[in-house]
C-alpha cells in the first residue's frame, strides 16, 4: 500500500513550481487556491490517485491553465511519488484529464445552457421588467411631464398675475402721481384763484372803501352842501320871515292905514250920506211943500255939483272892495310862498 501524501508538501510543491520565475500570474493563483480548497475538504487519504483527480477537477474548473501548463503541475507534485511507469501514469492522467476535462465541459455545457435558460430567462425577466419601468418611466414622465406642465402652467399663471399686480402697481402708481400732480395743479390752481379771489376780493374791497368814502366825501359834500344850502334856506328864510314880517307889517300898516282910511272914509261917506240924506229930506220936503213927488229914479232931479265931487256912495263901496281884495290877495301869496 502506498504511503498517504501530505497535503503541506503537495501544496509547497505547487507553490515552488508555480514561483520558479519568480511572480505567480493570476491563472496559476487561481488554480493554486482552488486546488487548496479542494484539498482542504477532501476527506479520503491523499494518494496519488486521488491527488490526479483533485488535480484534474481543479484544471477542469480553471480557464485559463492550458494542459501543457497541467501536465507540468502534474510532474511537479508527483514525480518524486512515481515509479519507473511514468508513461503509463502520464497516459492515465491525460486520459483523467482529458475524461474529467469532458465531465466538465458537459458540466460546464449543461451550466452554460441552464445559464443561458436562466440569462434568457432572466433576460426576458428583466426586458418585462423594462418594459415595466419603461412604463413606468414614461408613466412617471408623463407624470412628470404634466406636473411640469401643470408647474410651467402656474408659474406662467404666477408671472401673468405678477405681471399683471405689476402692471396694476405700476397703472395704480401712475394713478397716485397723476391724481397728485391733479391734486397740486387743482391746490395751485385753487391756491391762485384764492389768491385771485382775495385779490379781486381786496380791489373790492378797497374799491368799496373808496366808493364808500368818495360816497362819505359826497355825502358829507352833499351833507355840507345840504347844511349850506339849509342854512342858506333858512337865512333865506329868515331874511325871507324877517321880510315877510315886514312886508305883513308894512301891510298890516297899510291895512291899518287904509282901514283907518277906509274908516275915515266911510265916516266921511256915512257923513255925506248923513248930509245927502237930510238934504234929500229936505228936497223931500221941499217937493212935498210943493205938491209933487218922483215916482222913480229917473223922475229925480240930478245930482248936484256938491254930490259929484264928493263921489255917490255906490261908487265909494267899490273902492273899499278893491282894497280890502288887494290886502288878501297879498296875504295869500306870502303864506303860499
Amino acid at each position: 500500500m502506498t504511503t498517504p501524501l501530505k497535503i503541506s508538501e503537495v501544496l509547497f510543491s505547487l507553490q515552488d513550481f508555480m514561483t520558479k520565475d519568480g511572480a505567480i500570474s493570476p491563472e496559476h493563483r487561481e488554480f493554486y487556491m482552488l486546488f487548496r480548497d479542494k484539498m482542504n475538504a477532501f476527506e479520503d487519504i491523499f494518494s496519488i490517485d486521488n491527488i490526479e483527480l483533485l488535480l484534474a477537477q481543479t484544471y477542469a474548473e480553471v480557464e485559463n491553465i492550458s494542459q501543457e501548463v497541467f501536465i507540468q503541475i502534474d510532474e511537479a507534485i508527483l514525480t518524486q511519488y512515481r515509479n519507473d511507469n511514468s508513461d503509463a501514469i502520464n497516459e492515465r492522467i491525460q486520459r483523467l484529464a482529458a475524461e474529467e476535462a469532458a465531465k466538465h465541459a458537459e458540466a460546464a455545457r449543461l451550466v452554460e445552457e441552464e445559464r443561458l435558460a436562466e440569462e434568457a430567462r432572466i433576460a426576458e425577466a428583466a426586458r418585462l421588467v423594462e418594459e415595466e419601468r419603461l412604463a413606468e418611466e414614461a408613466r412617471i414622465a408623463e407624470a412628470a411631464r404634466l406636473v411640469e406642465e401643470a408647474r410651467l402652467a402656474e408659474e406662467a399663471r404666477l408671472a401673468e398675475e405678477a405681471r399683471l399686480a405689476e402692471e396694476a402697481r405700476i397703472a395704480e402708481e401712475a394713478r397716485i402721481t397723476e391724481e397728485a400732480r391733479i391734486t397740486e395743479e387743482a391746490s395751485a390752481e385753487e391756491a391762485a384763484r384764492l389768491a385771485e379771489e382775495a385779490r379781486l376780493a381786496e380791489e373790492a374791497r378797497l374799491a368799496e372803501e373808496a366808493r364808500l368814502a368818495e360816497e362819505a366825501s359826497v355825502a358829507e359834500t352833499a351833507r355840507l352842501a345840504e347844511e349850506s344850502r339849509l342854512a342858506e334856506e333858512a337865512r333865506i328864510v329868515e331874511e325871507a320871515n324877517a321880510e315877510e314880517a315886514a312886508r305883513l307889517a308894512e301891510i298890516a300898516r297899510l291895512a291899518e292905514e287904509a282901514r283907518l282910511a277906509e274908516e275915515a272914509r266911510l265916516a266921511e261917506e256915512a257923513r255925506q250920506l248923513s248930509e245927502m240924506d237930510a238934504a234929500a229930506r229936505e228936497k223931500q220936503a221941499y217937493w212935498d211943500a210943493q205938491g209933487a213927488l218922483p215916482l222913480d229914479a229917473s223922475t229925480q232931479d240930478p245930482l248936484t255939483p256938491q254930490e259929484v265931487e264928493n263921489g255917490s256912495p255906490f261908487s265909494l263901496k267899490i273902492g273899499i272892495i278893491i282894497a280890502i281884495t288887494a290886502v288878501l290877495g297879498g296875504l295869500g301869496v306870502y303864506f303860499i310862498l
